[in-house]
């Protein structure tokens, strides 16, 4: 698996979140994030999936020695025990407000469309999901997909009157999270069908379908 595949960073996120991802694989890790829009919202999806955890954690009572030396460093005395009211005033307001704001977020959310793609026979192949917020395309096999090795399948958008947009390659085997651009959200958004057609392996040389188009679908909005 390659490091870029979507599956590959979506675990890596999952890693960074936990903590189990460390040294220089972290360090590399967090600069990929500041500058990719894809892998912040993956950490922030994992951040927000696993948070919930820590309500049903029981809080533990920090030794007294701790509490003094937390009070040292940012300049309160624990003698007083503000510093211990004030952990708990923001201990109380996190769960308050980010225990509403998770529950809104981990709610499933339906697709933009769906669509699914099947032989003439019937016999379903893929079905293929925009996600809510079009970012992205998800296709999923349900069927058995014989295909040669030398060749590739590629999903395209049908806008209505215009050129087919390719969308990316379809799998044989499994499920495939594609990423889209703009031209690519904007051709999802107004394309009434999907389809997919044979192309030489790594897909069309042209940015037009180059084969025959072996299966359309209608894409169902929701």
């Amino acid at each position: 698996m390659k490091r870029d595949e979507p599956d590959n960073l979506d675990l890596l996120a999952a890693e960074y979140v936990i903590g189990t991802l460390t040294g220089r694989a972290r360090r590399a890790f967090e600069r990929r994030m500041q500058r990719d829009r894809f892998v912040q919202r993956q950490v922030q999806a994992w951040e927000e999936r696993l948070l919930p955890l820590a309500l049903f954690i029981a809080p533990v009572a920090p030794s007294p020695a701790v509490w003094a030396a937390v009070a040292s460093r940012v300049g309160v005395a624990p003698g007083r025990g503000r510093w211990r009211a004030l952990a708990a005033t923001l201990a109380a307001v996190a769960v308050l407000g980010f225990g509403w704001v998770i529950w809104q977020e981990l709610r499933p959310v339906p697709p933009q469309a769906a669509a699914v793609l099947a032989t003439e026979a019937g016999a379903e192949l893929w079905r293929v999901e925009v996600s809510a917020d079009a970012e992205y395309v998800r296709v999923e096999t349900v069927g058995a997909v014989r295909h040669p090795d030398a060749r590739s399948l590629e999903l395209w958008a049908l806008p209505a009157d215009e050129a087919p947009v390719s969308l990316g390659l379809m799998p044989t085997q499994g499920r495939v999270r594609l990423v889209l651009d703009e031209r690519q959200r904007d051709a999802i958004a107004r394309a009434a069908n999907v389809a997919v057609s044979d192309e030489p392996r790594g897909g069309s040389p042209t940015g037009a379908p180059t084969g025959p188009v072996l299966y359309v679908a209608a894409l169902a909005r929701t």
